[in-house]
């Protein structure tokens, strides 16, 4: 059999038997796709011998010889229009590759010479013609071929790729070595490869390999265009098969992995996304309604980076502060929308951090609140930051990245962690004036 799209070795060996072979020819017939060079060809004039046929002249040998003929055979894929699509009933890429062996000789019997020889007047007779067919086709699928591929995330930036491969071979093969190639965001790991020594043997045909590889997520932006390697667009594993003959083949198996993709773009959407924490404290835990309450934000705005650059500080390739937007001013509004509260005090205010802030200094946010009913309350004021609007968009105290009001600049998004609960209690006393009336008068 022929691999598809590859150029591959091909052997006729020919048995002359119990016959004298006195002459013979060999011609080698390519379909469509397939392409043939005569044997012991130049290297250098490979281009300009491939052919759809050869010829090649039988060399005489006596009984019990036997005589092998190599060459090489080229296979590509076939484009097929839309009538001859028609005719197979929209399968024209279903055609079978095949090369025909037509081997025509001349022979005659062993005993020939010898009665000859000896000598009783047999007339002397021609050779006999005899034609031998042999056919070899392709496969009509690959080697081997993808039966699944799965990714799974684990960790902070890691991704395991699992991809099973079922081989189609009715000959065995040996895998000689093996490469996954991947898109950004993703690259094999320097050690990820869970696969060596695994495929030491031959690989029978209908056996299902399975390969792990043990990916990180990158940061594109990071990387130097000096040692930039070019990149693939999807991904594609490349697998190196050898026969018996030691003749290697490249097989590049595309690899199905969109849903790792799309799950790792759509965290790309919120890659840059600044992220701030603070924690809300209360003065107590337990109040009356309509009584204030005081309150307290402690914002940590040294966590002030967004994903990528917290992947970039994981890595060793930036730091977490150089992220920050120091010095740049924000307001902050404390709100009570959706809560059981009314806020009160300064819950509005600017904030301009200092560049030489310390990692563990922390800006305090106090104001009350006001429980506005009874019970067990869960929900709690929640605090907001954005960039302060101002008309000045070359403000000395921001660089040009970092310029508040830019419209391409990410929004802020605040994790708070506020207290459990909070125990609010019914008026024990109450101001009250009856009035008497009639009943006519409601």
């Amino acid at each position: 059999f022929l691999i598809p799209v590859h150029v591959q070795n091909v052997r006729l060996v020919f048995h002359s038997g119990s016959d004298v072979i006195t002459e013979g020819l060999v011609r080698l017939i390519c379909s469509e796709g397939l392409l043939v060079v005569p044997p012991k060809t130049d290297p250098s004039r490979l281009d300009e011998a491939w052919s759809n046929e050869c010829v090649i002249p039988l060399d005489a040998c006596g009984p019990g010889k036997k005589i092998v003929i190599t060459t090489l055979v080229k296979s590509s894929t076939i484009k097929h229009n839309n009538d001859d699509s028609a005719n197979t009933g929209g399968h024209g890429g279903s055609t079978v590759q095949t090369m025909r062996a037509k081997v025509e000789t001349l022979y005659r019997q062993e005993s020939y010479d010898a009665v000859m020889e000896s000598g009783e007047g047999e007339p002397e007779s021609d050779p006999m013609r005899t034609l031998l067919q042999a056919m070899v086709t392709t496969l009509d699928r690959s080697a081997l071929g993808v039966d699944d591929a799965q990714a799974f995330l684990f960790g902070d930036d890691h991704v395991m790729v699992n991809i099973s491969l079922q081989c189609n071979s009715p000959v065995p093969f040996y895998i000689k070595e093996w490469h996954l190639d991947l898109p950004p965001p993703l690259q094999v790991e320097e050690d990820g490869d869970l696969n060596k020594g695994m495929y030491h043997h031959a690989i029978p045909e209908g056996e299902m390999l399975l390969f792990g590889f043990k990916c990180v997520r990158t940061d594109n932006s990071t990387s130097s265009p000096e040692k930039e390697e070019p990149r693939c667009e999807r991904p594609l594993l490349r697998v190196v098969l050898q026969d018996d003959f030691g003749k290697t083949f490249l097989q590049v198996l595309p690899v199905n992995l969109e849903d790792i993709y799309k799950k790792l773009r759509k965290e790309d959407v919120h890659a840059e996304l600044y992220t701030a924490t603070a924690e809300l404290t209360c003065a107590t835990g337990e109040g009356t309604v309509g009584h204030p309450v005081p309150f307290a934000y402690e914002l940590n705005l040294q966590s002030l980076v967004t994903p990528r650059q917290r992947r970039r500080a994981s890595l060793g390739t930036a730091s977490v502060a150089s992220g920050t937007v120091a010095g740049c001013p924000m307001l902050y509004t404390i709100v009570s929308d959706g809560s059981d509260w009314i806020v009160s005090g300064k819950v509005q205010g600017l904030l301009r951090p200092s560049p030489g802030m310390e990692e563990s200094e922390m800006i305090s946010l106090q104001f009350r609140g006001i429980p506005t009913q009874s019970g067990i309350l869960r929900n709690f004021p929640e605090l907001f930051l954005e960039y302060l609007p101002t008309k000045d968009n070359h403000d000395r105290n921001c660089s040009t990245a970092v310029i508040p009001d830019n419209p391409s600049r990410p929004p802020i998004t605040v994790q708070c962690k506020n207290p459990d609960c909070f125990q609010s209690f019914a008026y024990t006393t109450s101001l009250s004036l009856a009035v008497p009336a009639l009943l006519e008068e409601f």
